[in-house]
């Protein structure tokens, strides 16, 4: 993490665990003392994966993320994509304004997907360098010590933060799709009933990824993209996004299952501009800036699928077909220089919202077309001809449509992820590494 103070700890803990609950709760967690193990050394076999994730932007003009939070607890639930036998947290202070001290920090399970209740002794405290606090610099993040936790993949886990100080304008994740739970004042990580979180928010402050660790874990897949990625249009609270449906559909097969999935689309996002440069800046730094930290730096990144560039044709100034795909190859040159496989995916129909424009809709349909036949990336996944009306091209199929015109509804998005090509990802597929004679990547 560039200019971070990345604090890592190593943590082993004792889990005393009932023949009924050992798979989802453990025991009450003995003293724990620091092992010097290597990372590898406590989940044989497996990898470090990415299970959840989003992506961090800078706080709107207004409202609660520009005021900022101070001696509240902030509990935010994360959807698993695939399990393992330990967990660490991701937090980051990216776009904070002044550092921000972390204070107690708890993971459980929650009883359900709309919940701040937690399955009855299943909170754990999370630590920092061995620390049950830490402190994080404006623009840097951390990452917790491991903690053995049996964590099932499609688990809600519930992740409690206490911010003890004025945080300043916070970095966050406007858009969830999912509720989070903000307390009454003090320290309510370790309440597992929802009493004291009595307000309400549909955004994820401050917490970026979880990964996990197990026998069978494989890497990490990350779709990075704007809100047709990050679920605009999906139900709330109903894990419904594309990235949810992929995830479900890797564990399904034996030839991809253990592989976590990553969702790093931001609504409004673009390939070239950045969010700061509207009114708007929550909508993030372009996918060029954010390259690193919202994919290079997530762990054994295996593949990422690139589903972006929308926005770069509907909002001023307007970018051209030719300059989005200039900027979607140099994220497959970068991805592939590090032996990381890249699906692109095309653009779907928007003809009726209201953004909508018959030059825009040129541009998509030019950008389309050379994204089907350009050598620079390892696969394209037609989203277009997935969810397209067979009728009328560029309108998104009338089944598929969240009801705006350009986002999709939960059935769309499923559309969306069985259109994605997975065998690059089955076990046993050699890495990306250099290109081929005719420019794609092996």
């Amino acid at each position: 993490m560039s200019g971070a103070r990345r604090r890592r700890g190593r943590l082993s803990v004792l889990l005393t665990v009932t023949a009924t609950a050992a798979l989802l709760l453990g025991g009450a967690p003995s003293a724990g003392a620091r092992s010097g193990a290597g990372p590898a050394a406590a989940a044989d076999g497996g990898v470090w994966s990415g299970t959840w994730g989003t992506a961090p932007a800078p706080a709107a003009p207004d409202g609660i993320s520009r005021t900022g939070l101070d001696d509240r607890t902030v509990r935010m639930i994360a959807h698993t994509s695939v399990g393992g036998e330990e967990l660490r947290l991701r937090l980051s202070n990216a776009h904070g304004t002044q550092e921000v001290e972390f204070g107690r920090v708890t993971v459980g399970l929650a009883t359900s997907p709309d919940s701040a209740a937690a399955v009855p002794d299943s909170l754990r405290p999370v630590t920092f360098d061995g620390a049950s606090s830490t402190t994080v610099p404006a623009g840097a993040e951390v990452v917790s010590d491991p903690l053995p936790y049996p964590v099932p993949g499609g688990a809600d886990l519930l992740i409690s933060v206490h911010l003890p100080k004025p945080t300043g304008p916070t970095t966050w994740h406007w858009l969830a799709q999912q509720t989070s739970y903000v307390s009454e004042p003090g320290d309510h990580t370790g309440d597992p009933g929802a009493a004291a979180f009595t307000g309400t928010e549909t955004s994820w402050f401050f917490l970026t990824g979880v990964d996990v660790r197990g026998p069978a874990t494989r890497g990490t897949v990350v779709a990075l993209g704007d809100s047709q990625t990050d679920g605009s249009g999906s139900s709330l609270n109903g894990n419904g996004r594309w990235t949810d449906a992929f995830a479900r559909r890797l564990s399904a097969d034996p030839a991809t299952a253990g592989l976590g999935v990553l969702n790093k689309g931001i609504g409004g996002n673009r390939v070239l501009r950045d969010g700061t440069e509207t009114e708007r800046p929550q909508r993030g730094t372009s996918a060029l800036g954010r390259l690193d930290r919202d994919v290079l730096n997530q762990s054994e990144v295996r593949a990422v699928v690139l589903y972006e560039g929308i926005n770069d044709l509907q909002l001023a100034p307007y970018a051209s077909a030719e300059e989005v795909l200039d900027g979607l190859r140099t994220l497959a040159e970068r991805l592939h220089a590090r032996g990381i496989r890249v699906v692109v995916g095309t653009l779907t129909p928007f003809k009726d919202s209201s953004l909508w424009t018959a030059e825009a809709e040129r541009q998509r349909v030019a950008l389309n077309a050379a994204l089907r036949t350009c050598p620079d990336f390892d696969a394209v996944a037609d989203f277009d001809a997935a969810v397209r009306d067979p009728a009328d091209p560029q309108r998104v199929r009338a089944a598929y449509d969240s009801g705006d015109h350009i986002h999709l509804n939960d059935s769309g998005y499923r559309a969306v992820a069985d259109a994605v090509p997975t065998d690059l990802l089955a076990a046993g597929h050699p890495a990306a590494t250099a290109p081929r004679a005719d420019g794609r990547h092996v």
